[in-house]
Order: C-alpha cells, then structure tokens, then sequence
C-alpha cells in the first residue's frame, strides 16, 4: 500500500462522563444552598422573562428507495424485450418469456478500475449500486466525512471485519458505492478515485461510468483472479430472483470465470453465448428459464 496522509476518526474519551458530572452538580449545589437559606422570603421575588423556545435543527432523512432502473418491456403475448445500456455505454436488447417478468426486477450497473500508483502495482476496486442507495451504505451509523461534493466516505459493511471503507459516489439519484479493503488507501489514494470516476444519467434512465486521469476502467470480459470484472448489469436483488448480463467479445475466452455477487444472491447456473455471460439466481424454474430461454444480442 503507497504511503501517504491517512484518515483519522477521532473519538471521545471512553471514561464514566457521569462521576465528573456529578462532582460538578456537588460543588455548585453547595453555595447554592446557602444563597438560598439566607435568602430573605418577604421580599417579592423578580419577574423572569417567560423562556423562548427554539426548534432544535433535525438530521436530513436518509432516502431508502431501490438505487436501480425499471426499463419498460416491449411487446404482447409470451414473450417481451427490453432494451438495456451497460455502465461502458454499449447498448443490449434482451428477449425473454413474458412469464419471467424482468423488466419488474431493475436494473443496477456494476463496474471496475484500477488507480495507478506511480508505476506500482494497480490498485483494483469494483463499483456496485446498492439495492437501497444511501441507507444500506449508511445501515444506521454516522458518514465520516466529505471527500468532494458530490463523494463521501463511510463505514465498512456490518460483519465484514475484513472490508475497509466505502466511497458513496452521489450522481444524481444514482449512488454508487466503491468498497475499500482492509489494509485500507490512504488520503491521497481516495481523493484520486473521487476526483477521477466520473457517472452520468442516459436520456434511457441507465448510468454509465467514465475515467480520467490515473484510473482505468475494466474493459468488457476482462477476468481478474478468475472473476469477470468488465461492466455488468444486474437485474433483480429485491428478491430471491437475480440475473446478470456481461458483455465478453469471445466466450470461448472466459472458460471458468465467475461473476461477483454478494451471500445473499449465490449463482444456481451460468452460461455464455453470443458474446453475453448470463448468471442466474433464484428458484428453480427461474433459474431454467433465464439460462436456457433468455437472449441478448448488441445493439
């Protein structure tokens, strides 16, 4: 990992607050006190002034809305298409049994890059939408700071002790969230990543990603450490039934690679023709559909 400025959360002193509130209640009750008794009753007591009472400011609520596009399917009878971009721009139509209902599932874009580091080692990170945008990163606790206006940085997932931090990237309405690992970047590193992606909002409704500078984004089949980390698209997460799309210029060339997923979608099947992988999740008949009846061709 390049050297560099890192960044610190500072926290509060982890002593019981309460021992020195309470001598400070002791010390101030003891004059009072005595004020108090010498205090002569037949006088009139002053008039105060009736306290004005100000609204405390409110914290922002967090949106919790699906962080994914609902394409709009085309087409009567048994079957139906969608038309779909990818995050590297390139356009798809998708045909498939009506019954399997995709266009209900949305739409999420999932990506990759690498930083340059000074002619080192590329510091590879993958780009995700998640299901609930902001909420799911968040998931209750405090952002740490602001990287840029439109980038902040967030605590790890829960129960993942060996994932770092997240970067939120904001475009639009799209959240975009680039998971750090443990070892963690430094300032300089982060502040690169955020100054550099860039994402914008198609006519369509999809998001597509862009780069400049020293990053670099995965090209379409690119395979790292036998996973598929070129852009994707992934529809569904809200429930059981997920599949997802990747362009490969030759499926003869992708052999055993995987695509990424999180626990909660494990792939029940795979396949690759026509220059797409197709990973299935879900029940059964789902799964048999999508892979056998699904097709997807370049537009």
């Amino acid at each position: 990992m390049a050297t560099g400025r890192v960044d610190i959360v500072e926290q509060g002193p982890r002593g019981p607050r309460w021992v020195g509130m309470a001598v400070l209640v002791a010390l101030v009750a003891v004059p009072l006190i005595g004020i108090l008794a010498g205090r002569d009753t037949s006088l009139p007591l002053p008039t105060r002034p009736i306290p004005t009472v100000t609204p405390a400011p409110t914290r922002n609520a967090i949106n919790v809305t699906p962080n994914a596009v609902y394409p709009a399917a085309i087409g009567t009878g048994d079957t139906r298409t969608l038309r779909v971009r990818f995050p590297d721009g390139s356009r798809a139509e998708i045909t498939y049994p009506a019954d399997l209902n995709l266009a209900s599932l949305g739409a999420r874009p999932y990506a990759s890059g690498v930083l340059a580091d000074g002619g080192k080692a590329d510091d590879f990170r993958s780009f995700t939408a998640p299901l609930y945008g902001e909420a799911e990163t968040a998931a209750g606790r405090p952002m740490i700071r602001h990287l840029t206006d439109n980038v902040t940085l967030w605590p790890g997932p829960l129960g993942m002790d060996a994932a770092g931090s997240v970067l939120l990237f904001a475009f639009g309405d799209w959240r975009i969230a680039l998971q750090d690992e443990g070892a963690g970047m430094t300032f300089e590193q982060r502040l690169a990543w955020a100054k550099n992606l860039h994402g914008m909002l198609t006519p369509d409704g999809f998001f597509t990603l862009s780069a400049d500078g020293p990053l670099r984004l995965s090209r379409p089949g690119e395979i790292r450490e036998g996973m598929l980390v070129g852009p994707q698209l992934w529809l569904g997460g809200l429930s059981r039934r997920m599949l997802v799309l990747a362009p490969i210029p030759d499926c003869e060339r992708q052999g055993e690679a995987r695509v990424v997923l999180d626990p909660r979608h494990p792939i029940s099947g795979s396949n690759c023709r026509d220059g797409f992988y197709l990973a299935a999740s879900g029940d059964q008949d789902f799964v048999r559909s999508a892979l056998k009846d699904v097709r997807v061709r370049p537009l």
